[in-house]
């Protein structure tokens, strides 16, 4: 039995923990803490969870506990991964895991001293239609990879309390979401990329809402990032891979189990393929669950969130934001 406690009381949990654990008998939420005990009651009460502890510290304290999940601000992710890890718990962390490289290698420090897992949760990984697209273009079914680009948009209006118009909190376009495209496109090519240029737009509140990156791979592959908070709109992201011989294009790719569509096209001929409904946060906790269990080493590891942490960090510079 994996036993899962939470740090803050986000929007996402229910569907990356709380609804995924319902499906998976091995696994069970037992606490929670957020930074106001009133707001983490409530949410108890709502999500059904048993024990609410008053601080950060008391949860980690907790000795029936395996897994954290954290879902706080990015500015507090190495703060409370860290803690965690010296408590003696493995730890899932949404992405983007850190603000920047430095903190992603003291915390593979962190990981690597306590013996225990820390994963940055790049859920759409876990799911069997981004494996399909890694077969494919891994396969030479497209022949030579040439071009990847990916583009995510998501409407995040301005209101009060949106961390993620806060460059103190770690938002903006590129981290928010640029982190997506750029994971993809390192697990197809399966090497790190040189950051060739980049362009942003900045905010009145100072945080990115949009970035255009040019990468270029050893492998000859050439990468695009496009990704955009718009005030207004309906989310939308692709991911399409050119090679010598082929052309895939992925609807869809973040969250595939709410209709994606691979296009495959070849001169063998054009087909689709449909996404598996299941939910790719059902697909992460199953896979993270039982690798703790097992005791064997988490897909996504330390080489992984560094490498994306430093990618970044490059982008960043590059753009000058």
């Amino acid at each position: 039995m994996i036993r899962i406690g939470l740090l803050g009381a986000a929007w996402i949990t229910p569907m990356a923990i709380l609804e995924p654990a319902k499906l998976l008998p091995d696994v069970e939420v037992i606490a929670l803490a957020a930074r106001d005990p009133n707001r983490a009651q409530s949410y108890a009460d709502e999500h059904n969870i048993a024990h609410v502890e008053p601080t950060y510290d008391a949860l980690l304290a907790r000795p029936d506990l395996d897994l954290i999940y954290i879902a706080l601000p990015v500015s507090l992710h190495e703060k409370w991964a860290s803690r965690a890890l010296v408590a003696g718990k493995h730890v899932l962390c949404e992405k983007p895991l850190v603000m920047n490289a430095s903190q992603a290698r003291n915390l593979a420090k962190a990981a690597q001293t306590s013996c225990k897992s820390l994963i940055e949760a790049f859920h759409y990984w876990h799911h069997p239609y981004f494996k399909r697209i890694m077969e494919i273009a891994q396969s030479g079914e497209l022949g030579q990879i040439r071009q990847i680009t990916g583009r995510l948009h998501v409407p995040v209006p301005v209101r009060a309390g949106q961390i993620r118009h806060d460059p103190a909190m770690g938002g903006g376009a590129l981290l928010d979401l640029g982190c997506y495209p750029l994971h993809m496109m390192r697990s197809i090519c399966g090497m790190e990329p040189v950051i060739t240029s980049a362009t942003g737009s900045i905010g009145p509140s100072g945080v990115d809402l949009s970035i255009k990156a040019k990468l270029t791979f050893s492998n000859g592959a050439q990468g695009l990032i496009d990704c955009a908070m718009p005030e207004t709109g309906e989310l939308f992201g692709e991911l399409i891979i050119e090679g010598k011989h082929g052309h895939l294009h992925a609807s869809k790719p973040i969250l595939p189990h709410l209709g994606g569509v691979l296009h495959i096209d070849t001169p063998a001929g054009n087909r689709e393929e449909k996404a598996d409904e299941q939910s790719s946060f059902f697909y992460q906790l199953k896979t993270i669950s039982s690798a703790i269990q097992n005791e064997t080493p988490p897909a996504l590891y330390v080489d992984d969130f560094i490498g994306n942490s430093v990618a970044l960090d490059a982008i960043r510079t590059a753009a000058e934001i």
